[in-house]
């Protein structure tokens, strides 16, 4: 119902303990909504931001920043062995974001409409590489990284660089070196461990996109 653009929703409940849950994981992660009113088994919810005065750009941009200071935390801080605990709480952030961007296409699509289509697909494979990040990080508790590696997650962020480049004022001198950039990061990866799994599929998204 978020998505689809609905301003208002009213939950019923069963269980007190269905509404505690929903109030704590779901509500905080559907930016705009608040809860207006409540009584013993229903929550009344309400979009209070008029997302449909928001710029979609800005907020993409916003999600490609976030996502590329994630992967630069993460080589800092498997170069300097600090912790990784920080980044992994950033993906709730990038939900947030994607949710809110795709409730914006579907009220009102894209500012060039016909792009609307490209557009959701976009902003729906964010939310794949915010929870492989996540997954990189559980991986890093398990296996020693390497040099190797390193160099892979800053080859991706580059790429990623590049993507937010393309997006947004298209060059085909950019795009070109974009897809080279895909093939490298795919021929560095070895494929032996839980890492280099994560690194293949972030690459493979990206490339999606």
């Amino acid at each position: 119902l978020y998505l689809k653009g609905y301003e208002e929703i009213e939950l019923v409940f069963k269980d007190r303990n269905e509404m505690k849950n929903l109030k704590s994981h779901l509500i905080e992660e559907l930016l705009g909504f608040e809860i207006i009113k409540q009584s013993q088994n229903k929550i009344l919810i309400r979009d209070l931001t008029g997302f449909e005065k928001q710029n979609i750009d800005d907020i993409v941009k916003r999600i490609f920043f976030i996502i590329e200071g994630m992967l630069e935390d993460l080589i800092s801080a498997v170069s300097s062995k600090q912790s990784l605990d920080e980044i992994s709480s950033l993906d709730s952030s990038v939900n947030k974001l994607v949710h809110f961007s795709l409730r914006i296409l579907n009220s009102k699509g894209y500012s060039s409409f016909e792009k609307t289509t490209q557009f959701y697909g976009i902003i729906s494979i964010f939310e794949q590489i915010g929870d492989l990040i996540k997954q990189l990080v559980n991986d890093l508790k398990r296996e020693k990284i390497s040099q190797s590696q390193i160099d892979i997650i800053k080859r991706i962020r580059l790429s990623l660089k590049i993507f937010e480049k393309i997006t947004f004022n298209f060059n085909k001198e950019e795009a070109v070196k974009f897809a080279k950039m895909y093939e490298e990061i795919k021929h560095f990866i070895k494929q032996k461990s839980r890492i280099d799994l994560t690194l293949q599929q972030m690459n493979e998204a990206i490339i999606r996109m």
